[in-house]
């Protein structure tokens, strides 16, 4: 019992320790960041990095992409019909994932989290939330906020990415869309992270999220000064 107690508490300061350093790592590009992204933006991410952004600019939650993850094929899908899956599909929750891996991630969480699939097609792990009635509440509420004059699209090479998806990404019509990679793809709207080039895709956005802010603050300096006419 001491032992575990011992064991918490170490793993307790070495969250706290990692998270001090992260907030400061990341914490010089966010003042810049506010420049680019105004409260009015909305983010669509295929996972938390958009809830990340929105609490570090200090946002209201204009989107319902945080707390929760897509597996690229549904994230793809998804972006393809954005506004019927916002506005007008009803969340269907399932028992288990039409992904191994989605089971398998599930059993191994901290806590149980409900899978939804809007209009039954696009599957989502509700990562973050502890009940069905959360995650659909929420969810459609955030989804009621959003700004489609003015959205910032945000991909990664995660979660059973292929260069399929990275592909159907880059033929999305948005103005201002993003993916993370960890190969060099010939693409503007491709980022390419070289701390991952060698990990057959990009990490964890929380875990790293200087890596992650300073290549996003790159890619949108360049779009200000060559503006889409």
């Amino acid at each position: 019992m001491f032992f575990l107690k011992g064991f918490g508490m170490v793993r307790y300061i070495y969250y706290k320790l990692l998270n001090i350093y992260l907030n400061y790592r990341r914490k010089p590009y966010i003042a810049e960041m506010k420049k680019f992204i105004t409260a009015n933006t909305s983010i669509i991410s295929s996972n938390c990095f958009a809830g990340l952004i929105m609490q570090d600019l200090g946002m209201q939650y204009n989107s319902p992409t945080l707390g929760l993850y897509f597996m690229a094929p549904d994230y793809i899908e998804f972006l393809k019909h954005l506004e019927f899956y916002l506005t007008k599909a009803e969340i269907v929750f399932v028992e288990h994932s039409k992904y191994p891996l989605g089971d398998e991630r599930r059993k191994n969480w901290k806590h149980w989290y409900p899978i939804g699939l809007p209009d039954g097609k696009v599957e989502i792990h509700f990562l973050h939330y502890h009940s069905e009635e959360d995650a659909r509440e929420k969810w459609h509420r955030r989804a009621a906020r959003v700004n489609f004059n003015k959205l910032l699209v945000v991909g990664m090479e995660q979660n059973l990415c292929t260069e399929k998806e990275i592909a159907a990404f880059d033929q999305l019509s948005f103005e201002k869309k993003y993916f993370f990679s960890s190969k060099r793809v010939n693409s503007k709207n491709c980022l390419f992270l070289k701390e991952y080039e060698k990990k057959g895709e990009v990490g964890d956005a929380y875990k790293k999220n200087h890596v992650f802010y300073k290549a996003l603050l790159d890619a949108l300096h360049k779009a200000d000064l060559n503006p889409v006419n």
